[in-house]
């Protein structure tokens, strides 16, 4: 149930190739169709039902604009750690909660994107994947195929792989799709989650390499994702295609003015 759901938006990073529009404010802040893409999102999560949202901050913090029912939680070394870390800094926020709906601050998205994920009940932890990847790449110049988070799912949907530098121009939407940023975990899922989040961090050494990252603490959040499939944790793909935009360069924020968000 929704109700019982916390929101959590990371968005403490630089957004450092969208300079010079990011050199004053928050790359979520930035606005298409004259609204932040901040608050696209904590819409959109507030229509779906979540109880509550918490908004994870960083670069030019004080820019932010928390609106009213919304939390925003610091991560104050966002300049030397990454995604999976600023996430981390929002854990028990979700405490007691039935578990959290988890988004990348620099995506639009439908609401038909949130009730899909909504709809994969029984799921410990599920992702958004986009097996609809490959239009959008044709002409993406500033960002190619190889930078993006692919996933690669069985055929019940249970992620097998994922990280950056895995999707190719032939790979089969049946088995290959791109993680938007978006996952649901239970509160069950969040246990697990933490449960080897806490287990590396004991062991490993902040500058010490994890999965795909060369330093734990600049590790993504599909690096832990992969350490949760790698310990036999079954991580679930809500499978869809489109209805989304990323804003990562000048050419992606140009792009995005056109989103069609019904």
């Amino acid at each position: 149930m929704t109700g019982d759901l916390v929101a959590v938006v990371i968005a403490a990073g630089f957004g450092s190739r969208l300079l010079p529009l990011t050199s004053e404010v928050p790359k979520c802040m930035l606005p298409v169709r004259d609204k932040p893409l901040l608050h696209w999102a904590l819409q959109t999560f507030r229509d779906v039902g979540a109880a509550r949202s918490v908004v994870i901050g960083g670069y030019k913090a004080e820019r932010l604009g928390i609106p009213p029912g919304a939390t925003l939680v610091m991560n104050h070394d966002f300049a030397r750690n990454n995604v999976l870390h600023s996430f981390a800094q929002g854990r028990a926020f979700a405490d007691g909660a039935g578990g959290a709906l988890v988004s990348y601050s620099d995506i639009i998205f439908r609401r038909s994107v949130v009730e899909s994920l909504l709809q994969s009940e029984g799921e410990e932890i599920s992702l958004v994947v986009d097996r609809g990847w490959a239009p959008r790449y044709e002409g993406r110049l500033a960002h190619p195929l190889d930078e993006a988070e692919g996933a690669r799912f069985d055929e019940h949907g249970r992620l097998l792989q994922i990280g950056k530098g895995l999707l190719r121009p032939d790979s089969s939407p049946d088995e290959w799709g791109e993680f938007i940023g978006m996952m649901k975990i239970s509160r069950r899922g969040l246990g697990q989650f933490w449960t080897a989040f806490d287990d590396v961090d004991a062991r490993t050494g902040e500058d010490e390499p994890f999965q795909a990252a060369q330093a734990w603490r600049k590790a993504y959040l599909t690096d832990m994702l992969q350490e949760l499939v790698d310990r036999g944790v079954k991580v679930h793909c809500t499978l869809i295609e489109g209805g989304w935009c990323e804003i990562d360069t000048e050419e992606d924020y140009e792009r995005a003015q056109g989103f069609r968000f019904e």
